[in-house]
């Protein structure tokens, strides 16, 4: 799995930045609330998008 991930080196940070994009705009989407209970999505972003800067140096 980290072979592909070393072919294209930023795609964890994208990754991660869509999910913390996606959860700004689901908090004023009503139907996608149940998303944003928590700020999990929020949390989630953040954490594969600083694994992927970390692992980006590394590979």
């Amino acid at each position: 799995m980290l072979d592909k991930i070393a072919m294209v080196k930023g795609l964890p940070v994208i990754i991660g930045l869509i999910l913390v994009i996606f959860s700004f705009l689901a908090q004023f989407v009503p139907t996608l609330s149940f998303l944003t209970q928590g700020q999990w999505l929020l949390h989630v972003g953040i954490i594969i998008g600083l694994g992927g800067i970390l692992f980006s140096d590394t590979l």
